[in-house]
């Protein structure tokens, strides 16, 4: 079984994990923060513009799960404001501990609290190409915070690295 590690537990990462998960992979999320779902946290806002069109497709390709707890914790619906026509507002109270129950529920191990400090990598040679870099592992620290002598730190290895860290990006850019 291949092992995917996610990185980011945003709205893109859940999505990621479910999917991986899907697919019949063991699949690992890494989160920096203590909740899921990233700035999903902060406005609620669903179906949307062409985000309607977008959360139908999906849904009838078969990724119907995130968007059922967003339709379920909606509290107002087909909302027309400024630059937003037949929108849905969520309760960012309500659809947190949803979408975390759906993944630990479907098997996706979770690591909340945790960054990533370093990756590993190991060169391989695949038959007519060039010798190419690959992820082999990455070096993670707990919620005790960079900087504390105590720090733990972990090495999470896998087959396949997403990286869905989005608007608040990687540690390293923001150092």
């Amino acid at each position: 079984m291949y092992r995917v590690v996610v990185i980011g537990g945003g709205w893109s990462g859940c999505a990621a994990a479910v999917a991986a998960r899907k697919a019949g992979a063991s699949v690992v999320l890494i989160e920096k923060t203590d909740l899921l779902l990233g700035l999903g946290n902060v406005g609620g806002i669903m179906r949307n513009n062409g985000r309607f069109t977008a959360a139908e497709e999906n849904i009838a390709l078969g990724a119907s799960e995130l968007f059922q707890i967003t339709d379920s914790c909606s509290r107002h619906r087909n909302v027309d404001f400024p630059g937003h026509k037949h929108a849905s507002l969520y309760d960012v109270m309500k659809v947190e501990p949803q979408v975390r129950r759906l993944l630990k529920d479907i098997g996706v191990e979770i690591h909340i609290m945790t960054r990533v400090i370093d990756v590993v990598t190991e060169m391989a040679e695949l038959p007519e190409e060039k010798p190419k870099k690959y992820i082999k592992s990455l070096i993670v620290t707990n919620g005790t915070g960079l900087g504390q002598k105590n720090m733990e730190v972990q090495t999470i290895e896998g087959d396949v690295f997403i990286e869905c860290t989005g608007s608040t990006g990687p540690y390293s850019l923001r150092q």
